[in-house]
């Protein structure tokens, strides 16, 4: 089964994503946006994993939870991947000043490396995608939309992680959490 961990995040953020998307609404037949059930923030992609792994994979994800503590990260700030050229994903910020969501994720390659996972080459971005663009034939525009998109920064309290299914199918990537893993209170 194809698997992530990821962080869920609360329907305030989601209405906010929601409506910049409403906002970027003129570049629908270019930007293929993701649905509410699709929003998260993923903290490590694991490709597929045989069944009989999952639970090592659970186990691993509950690991990092324990040895992680609560923390709140902002949401805001709109922008493009590349930085440069044809947009690919439009997508938005997240920051978390204290450090720990980046040591979660330092936790979590490293917990997951020590069980035959690739570690991920890319340096950690943390962002949620609202869209993932077809074919950036806009000239600029859509670039221009995106970088002049208000986004007013939400705050959330993370709690926990997650282990999702992610199940491919022609109308799109179908997700099932299948463990929820509470953070450390410190």
């Amino acid at each position: 089964m194809r698997l992530f961990i990821a962080i869920e995040l609360n329907d305030e953020i989601k209405a906010a994503l929601r409506k910049a998307q409403g906002a970027l609404s003129a570049f629908d037949r270019a930007v293929r946006w993701v649905t509410s059930d699709q929003m998260h923030l993923t903290l490590k992609f694991l490709g597929e994993v045989p069944d009989a792994r999952v639970e090592e994979v659970t186990a691993a994800a509950g690991r990092v939870a324990q040895a992680s503590s609560l923390f709140e990260m902002v949401v805001g700030g709109c922008g493009c991947f590349p930085a440069n050229g044809r947009v690919r994903v439009v997508w938005v910020g997240l920051n978390e000043p204290s450090g720990t969501l980046a040591a979660c994720n330092d936790l979590c390659e490293a917990r997951y490396a020590e069980i035959g996972f690739d570690r991920e080459r890319r340096t950690f971005s943390p962002h949620l995608t609202l869209g993932r663009v077809r074919d950036d034939r806009t000239g600029g525009k859509l670039r221009e939309a995106v970088e002049g998109t208000r986004f007013e920064p939400l705050r959330q309290t993370v709690e926990s992680m997650c282990v999702v299914q992610s199940t491919l199918t022609p109308h799109g990537a179908r997700y099932a959490i299948i463990a929820r893993h509470a953070l450390t209170v410190a």
